[in-house]
């Protein structure tokens, strides 16, 4: 007697929307998300088709040149209305993404520019909660930049912090952590926020922050999968340490924004800032 294999429960719909290149490119990790988080995946190629071809691959929807005019009704008749909807975000029309936020509970923004999407994204967090997975590969920076201030001197000094360096191989994420510095620190509206781009990069190469003498520093190691963490005074290191860089491949990071149903303030914040500076 042969047994039929035991299918997961579902768990959220993830909605990828955006143009071609960009949203096909999307298919293979679509499906290691599936290997790991039993989700329905719909994937939506925008173009001038008012009735595209609709086909299932290894658990993926696609449809392939949708006209944009159609997206919330293709996003309403195939996302599981009783789950949690995720929708990840490639690129497009402003006008789109801001159709598309009335229909599902998170929007993970990922556009190669993301400036146009930022200028809308505070108008969409009142309508479902959105981030950008800029945002997601800054946790572990955020987390450990966070941790220097555990150190009761460091807190008692934070208001003196008055400069803050970023290397980066990606200038708005660079934006953003600059951004989230500037709105987390008392003085945060007189920081001195400096980016230096690094062509091919990583996200983020380094990041210090200091005042009269002192220096918090997180670098990216040369191995490129764990960051060093120091604490300087008056040219000397007191304390340092190396920490893993975390997992920033695409199907890690949407997993991660699978694990939040929130509003997400901090961004939120970070946000605000980094599209004024």
């Amino acid at each position: 007697m042969t047994t039929a294999p035991t299918r997961r429960a579902v768990t959220a719909t993830i909605v990828t929307v955006g143009p071609p290149g960009r949203t096909r490119e999307a298919l293979a990790v679509m499906q290691a998300v599936a290997r790991h988080v039993s989700v329905r995946s719909v994937l939506i190629t925008l173009g001038d088709d008012a009735e595209p071809q609709i086909r299932t691959e290894a658990d993926v929807v696609t449809i392939e040149g949708l006209a944009s005019r159609y997206l919330n009704n293709a996003v309403a008749s195939l996302r599981l209305s009783s789950l949690p909807s995720l929708a990840w975000w490639r690129g497009g029309d402003r006008h789109e993404l801001e159709g598309l936020a009335e229909l599902v509970d998170r929007i993970a923004l990922d556009s190669v520019d993301p400036r146009e999407d930022w200028e809308v994204a505070g108008a969409i967090a009142d309508t479902t909660a959105v981030s950008d997975l800029r945002w997601t590969r800054l946790t572990r920076w955020r987390n450990l930049m966070a941790q220097f201030f555990d150190i009761p001197d460091t807190r008692a000094a934070c208001a003196a912090l008055s400069t803050l360096d970023i290397a980066a191989g990606d200038p708005h994420a660079a934006r953003l952590f600059g951004g989230w510095m500037a709105a987390c620190l008392p003085n945060g509206n007189r920081l001195n926020i400096r980016t230096t781009d690094v062509p091919g990069g990583a996200t983020i190469e380094s990041v210090t922050l200091g005042c009269n003498g002192s220096r918090l520093s997180l670098r990216l190691l040369p191995n490129r999968s764990c960051i060093e963490s120091s604490l300087e005074r008056d040219g000397s290191v007191v304390a340092s340490r190396v920490a893993p860089a975390g997992d920033e491949r695409l199907e890690a990071l949407l997993a991660e924004e699978l694990r939040v149903r929130s509003r997400d303030l901090a961004f939120e914040g970070a946000l605000r800032i980094a599209r004024t500076r």
